[in-house]
């Protein structure tokens, strides 16, 4: 039922549902359904969408729109444009005009990040490049230099984001679009000094420096064509089904699906906004010049899922099954053992609302959650659940 062949690596996720995909199909398979569409409703990176594509007519959904770039590029026949070398040739070059053209700007502003610098060398020219937020570079392709220099990443770094960016809008009415953007991603994610997501780039200091320093040493450039060519060369063939991306609240995602539909929903498990982990992806596709808030740089009026909040989180879950009860849906929902409600809760909220219109059956296994180094871990063991819920 799943795509058996390696999915393509794009970013570095936190909670992301890889290692959880053969369960995820299992647990589809023994619900014995002949439907024909399933739903991702909070599909992050769009890997559960694209592992079943060749089975089913997928609604690929989530509110941030950077996951729409996942999951465009995920499900794009790129055999289309032709032999990858040339395709990739022809956006390098003009990704490496439109840096030149940056750097005949600014070179002045371009440090040399030498094996060689000192820690005070490097803090001064840290701080230099912090300092350009101030600096007034025009409305163009120059907000990440203007914004981010000296934080995720370097002023140099920062100018090949900006360049990188230009050329995708040149693309914007093409599916190129989405295969620059998301290799533009993927070399964003590791080059950034920080944990492996965007909440807080680390403070430069003694002891840090030799590792900040090896980060600032590497090339958007390099990345960005590594991961341009391997994209064109794994995404090559047509699809099987039909496919719909949409950015919309859950509840109006649900609202538009077809009776029958398989909806799967891996909703955020704790008090942790994914909005302040990948915050400056949403601002790499917007492109909006958003106003930028505290050391994080987090962009003003960010979205807040109400799974991710105390007071909100019971009242989203009877939204959710109430929706999916309305449009006669099945649901197959992931969970954990240290999410904000437990499952005796989760249950009972379950039941008060798909009433008996719906059997139960549960799937669970141990899993290791990807924390990205948030709390000084990286991963977490976690009893992960998976809930059928069967329209009868």
């Amino acid at each position: 039922m799943i795509r058996q062949e390696q999915i393509p690596h794009i970013l570095k996720y936190m909670g992301g549902k890889r290692e959880m995909l053969d369960c995820i199909n299992q647990a589809i398979t023994e619900m014995r359904i002949e439907s024909s569409d399933l739903c991702d409703l909070f599909a992050g990176t769009a890997i559960v969408s694209y592992a079943f594509s060749d089975s089913f007519n997928v609604i690929s959904n989530d509110i941030q729109a950077y996951s729409s770039i996942f999951c465009n590029t995920y499900f794009s026949d790129y055999s289309a444009f032709g032999d990858p070398k040339r395709v990739s040739e022809q956006i390098i070059n003009e990704c490496n005009t439109a840096a030149n053209t940056r750097y005949s700007l600014f070179s002045d502003l371009v440090v040399d990040y030498h094996e060689g610098i000192s820690f005070s060398a490097m803090k001064k020219k840290e701080d230099e490049q912090m300092a350009l937020i101030n600096k007034d570079f025009g409305r163009g392709f120059s907000f990440f230099m203007q914004s981010y220099s000296g934080t995720y990443w370097s002023f140099e770094q920062c100018l090949w984001i900006d360049a990188i960016r230009s050329v995708a809008e040149l693309y914007s009415e093409s599916r190129l679009f989405y295969l620059i953007m998301s290799s533009l991603v993927f070399a964003m994610s590791y080059c950034a000094q920080s944990t492996g997501h965007f909440a807080q780039f680390r403070s430069l200091t003694s002891s840090n420096y030799k590792s900040v320093l090896l980060y600032r040493q590497k090339s958007i450039a390099s990345l960005f064509q590594k991961k341009l060519y391997e994209l064109l060369n794994a995404l090559n063939r047509p699809l099987q089904h039909g496919f719909r991306s949409s950015s919309l609240d859950y509840l109006d995602c649900i609202s538009t699906l077809r009776p029958g539909t398989i909806v799967y929903a891996d909703p955020p498990y704790s008090s942790v906004h994914y909005s302040r982990f990948y915050h400056v992806l949403e601002t790499l596709v917007r492109y909006d010049h958003p106003k930028l808030e505290y050391k994080g740089r987090y962009r003003e009026g960010r979205y807040q899922s109400p799974f991710d909040q105390k007071s909100g989180v019971q009242c989203a879950f009877q939204r959710l099954f109430d929706a999916i009860r309305q449009q006669k849906c099945h649901l197959l929902l992931s969970y954990s053992d240290n999410a904000l409600l437990s499952i005796d809760q989760l249950n009972k909220i379950a039941m008060n609302e798909l009433e008996d219109d719906y059997s139960i059956q549960f799937h669970s296994r141990d899993y290791k959650h990807k924390k990205m180094g948030r709390s000084g871990e990286y991963q977490m063991n976690v009893h992960e659940l998976l809930i059928a819920y069967k329209y009868k």
